[in-house]
């Protein structure tokens, strides 16, 4: 069975020069392209991290970010710049 840690925000490298860098806060909102021009899209509920994503030696570190129960961001916490992990007694309340 996969272990989850949970995680409050993450952080990474924008993608191109002049372009916004990756962040999500839980309970805040994010951003994303909708119809061509940067939009409110919703709230994010959760952040995950987990070492289940196939690797060529090993299994690998994934994060995924939750608006509600739908996956909003996936990727391989070695391309992240921070993550910032929930206290422990908290992550147990958010089961």
């Amino acid at each position: 069975m996969t272990e989850f840690r949970e995680a409050i925000s993450v952080s990474g490298l924008p993608q191109e020069e002049g372009t916004q860098a990756l962040y999500f806060h839980v309970g805040r909102g994010y951003m994303r392209t909708i119809d061509g021009a940067w939009r409110e899209a919703g709230t994010v509920t959760r952040i995950t991290v987990s070492a289940d994503l196939p690797g060529l030696y090993a299994k690998l570190e994934r994060v995924r970010v939750f608006d509600g129960e739908t996956c909003i961001f996936e990727g391989p916490l070695h391309n992240l710049e921070g993550v910032e992990y929930a206290h422990p007694e908290k992550a147990e309340g958010q089961s």
